[in-house]
């Protein structure tokens, strides 16, 4: 279970802290970065691409920063969408703001989960995503700041079900159990509400995950043909 602390930043006072804010997302099929300069909490300039991120993450990028005026070294702070979500897709943002900061360590850099603003947006849903091997993300209604991971058997006891649109999924969804699609844009969601405290400071960015991975320990050995009887 994750928790966000209720202590993390929101979008009004993230503008107030970083005045030139870049927000990119790369959770679903399609990419969408935006340009925030404050104090407006609606994004003056935003692109959304459908295609794979390794190349449509540049260029919505690059679209979005011309069409502003500006590069990259104009920046104050950057986020990124950590998931759930495109697990590649979170990583490529990841590794393009880890690369940014190499150049401008003075960059403030923060992340935010996917379901607690679309949960936000339509309390009455429990709101879900693909967590593969017969699990789901979920967030229940009232529990915004809570992401569950359930497995598919256990979805029925928390309908009304949602997912966001354009969300791959791997996992059978759940027999006779109706799931509704909830639009999805990251921007637009952060946008309709600026005073919830969706931020948490990511130096060094990563992809979200349940839980820490564990790895077993290993021992080498060299290899020897089996023995003669």
């Amino acid at each position: 279970m994750l928790r966000v602390s209720s202590a993390v930043p929101s979008l009004r006072q993230l503008l107030i802290l970083h005045p030139v804010l870049l927000g990119i997302d790369t959770c679903s099929t399609h990419v969408e970065v935006a340009l925030w300069l404050s104090p407006s909490t609606e994004p003056t300039h935003r692109v959304t691409l459908e295609g794979e991120a390794s190349a449509a993450l540049p260029i919505a990028v690059g679209q979005v920063l011309a069409a502003a005026g500006r590069g990259v070294r104009d920046l104050k702070a950057a986020t990124f969408c950590s998931g759930p979500g495109s697990v590649l897709g979170i990583r490529l943002a990841a590794a393009t703001l880890r690369a940014w900061r190499a150049v401008r360590p003075e960059l403030a850099l923060y992340s935010y989960l996917s379901l607690p603003p679309l949960a936000v947006a339509h309390p009455s849903f429990t709101i879900i995503a693909d967590a593969r091997r017969d699990a789901w993300h979920a967030v229940r209604p009232g529990t915004s700041r809570t992401v569950l991971r359930l497995a598919t058997h256990e979805l029925a006891d928390h309908a009304p079900l949602a997912t966001p649109a354009r969300f791959r999924r791997w996992s059978a969804l759940p027999v006779n159990q109706p799931i509704t699609e909830l639009p999805w844009s990251a921007a637009s969601l952060l946008a309709a509400s600026p005073d919830e405290n969706f931020f948490v400071a990511a130096p060094d960015p990563d992809a979200f995950q349940h839980e820490a991975p564990s790895y077993a320990a290993w021992t080498p050995h060299i290899h020897r043909a089996p023995s003669a009887p």
